[in-house]
């Protein structure tokens, strides 16, 4: 969520050029948490013109983001920067987004940074008063290592509440699917799926007027700033940057890599159907899909299925691959998942992109027709 223009790759051209963009003003909202929403925010950083010096501690992803459209557009652009690394979404939600999701309200703790509502009271709810056009996310990790499963409610739900509260109904709001990390866990993978409600691409009928960045595919394992933080912020820039134009601007631009709209079982193989294409295959094929074997009548939900197995690409056309699922012998294919690992590939290396937009396909679980 965290992480300074000064810290991305490209850093220095991004610096030097900051002072051409004149169209562009930028404010930074002190970090601070209150145990009541407050009226008036704490500054970091008074309304600036961007340069090498103040624009060297502004969040990378919101100031390349925000170049892009202005490039594009050629309007005034206002950049307001509010985030704090490290927190969890209930700190960034309303209590009525934490009760409507069922969760126990938190006392509230002072310096904690992870209080319930604590950082909506302080660093989002002064902000109502303005006429903002949309807002960028880009959070996450701190619930993968904690309430994983939580996302699937309090995310679309605060989105919502967003909404509601600054009076746009429909207000355009973009994210960043999690990055990588160090090491394999449970979380990083499901807090992906649940960003997209389940769905696997967005918009969709739970999540309507949001675009997404898959960032997956970014991997910086030598990052000085842990490899939570890759410095890879263009690519994630340009990502959201795609999808703003098509929901927020109205102008149409392909913006989603591959995504599955069907899946069918015969016999050894598995045939997954992709929208969004034609696709291209990269590498990681061996490891990037696994399949969940059992009974035709034994699991209801991929959360039920206990081991998975790696299967291997047969073939693909320009809409469809092919898996051997052979090792599931005598059983039947339950689900197919999709690059369902914390790190799922290196850079640039997964294993299905648009062949005409070089975005890449996102995780998904899916069931497969014909099992049950």
């Amino acid at each position: 969520m965290e992480f300074f223009v000064e810290r991305m790759f490209n850093a220095s051209q991004e610096l030097e050029a900051a002072s051409t963009y004149r169209m562009i003003r930028f404010t930074e909202i002190l970090q601070s948490e209150s145990p009541q929403p407050v009226l008036e925010p704490l500054i970091r950083q008074v309304w600036s013109s961007p340069d090498a010096v103040t624009l060297k501690e502004f969040s990378a992803v919101c100031w390349a983001f925000g170049r892009r459209l202005q490039e594009k557009l050629h309007i005034p652009i206002g950049l307001i920067g509010s985030y704090y690394g490290g927190t969890p979404i209930r700190a960034w939600s309303d209590s009525g987004v934490i009760s409507h999701c069922n969760k126990s309200t938190k006392p509230f703790k002072s310096r904690s940074n992870t209080a319930d509502s604590g950082l909506w009271n302080a660093m989002i709810a002064p902000l109502l008063l303005l006429e903002i056009n949309g807002a960028i996310w880009y959070q996450g990790e701190a619930d993968a290592s904690g309430d994983y499963n939580g996302y699937l409610c309090m995310f679309p739900t605060m989105i919502e509440s967003w909404r509601r509260q600054f009076r746009r109904p429909t207000m355009p709001f973009g994210f960043v699917q999690l990055a990588d990390k160090d090491g394999e866990d449970v979380g990083t993978p499901v807090v992906r799926w649940h960003q997209t409600a389940d769905v696997g691409v967005v918009p969709n009928v739970v999540l309507q007027n949001v675009f997404m960045a898959v960032a997956m595919d970014l991997s910086d394992p030598e990052s000085p700033y842990n490899a939570i933080h890759p410095r890879y912020k263009e690519e994630v820039a340009e990502r959201l940057f795609l999808g703003a134009l098509t929901v927020a601007y109205n102008l149409s631009t392909p913006f989603q890599g591959p995504s599955p709209v069907a899946l069918s079982y015969s016999k050894s193989s598995v045939l997954i159907t992709f929208k969004d294409g034609p696709i291209s295959l990269r590498t990681n094929l061996s490891s990037a899909f696994e399949v969940c074997c059992g009974d035709s009548d034994e699991m209801s939900n991929w959360t039920d299925c206990k081991a998975w197995e790696a299967v291997r690409v047969l073939g693909n056309t320009e809409t469809s691959l092919t898996l051997d699922v052979a090792p599931c012998g005598q059983k039947v294919v339950q689900f197919v998942r999709h690059a369902w690992k914390t790190t799922p590939c290196a850079y640039l290396q997964c294993a299905v992109y648009g062949a005409d937009t070089a975005l890449p396909a996102g995780p998904f679980v899916l069931p497969v027709q014909g099992a049950h």
